[in-house]
């Protein structure tokens, strides 16, 4: 149990404005018509919705950060330097924290690992098996948060 106190997890998720799932649905009277008044509007993409990168640990909670963008590397080291770093420096001052991140591509572009080999003896990056999203505690904020 120890070991997971130190751990700080991390994950991006867009929430969009609409819940677009393609299905249309109606309520009518039996013998009614469809009437045009009567029908929404398709919305296209959601109808918007924002990015963000959030993360937390037992400690503290983290920075949620609004993704302005498509995320790539060069935005997401952006994020990891400004925000993630003096967090990591907060919360676990004796330099044993845990930093945990999926294997998207821009987590595992070579500056960005790079970034993170360079400041192994401030926090550690944990390894993290391929498509193994039900592992990462971040999910379970994000469902609550999308409801």
């Amino acid at each position: 149990m120890d070991e997971w106190k130190r751990v700080a997890w991390s994950n991006e998720s867009r929430f969009l404005i609409h819940h677009v799932d393609g299905r249309v649905r109606e309520r009518r009277l039996p013998g009614e018509q469809l009437l045009p008044s009567c029908t929404a509007d398709h919305t296209q993409a959601g109808g918007g919705g924002i990015m963000l990168c959030g993360t937390f640990s037992w400690g503290a909670l983290g920075p949620v950060v609004v993704v302005e963008q498509t995320m790539k590397a060069a935005n997401y080291l952006n994020i990891i330097a400004d925000q993630l770093h003096p967090y990591m420096a907060f919360v676990f001052p004796t330099g044993n924290g845990i930093f945990q991140q999926d294997n998207a591509p821009c987590h595992e572009a070579r500056f960005v690992l790079e970034w993170f080999e360079e400041h192994t003896g401030e926090f550690h990056l944990m390894s993290w098996p391929p498509n193994s999203p039900d592992l990462n505690q971040m999910e379970q904020i994000w469902d609550v948060m999308e409801r």
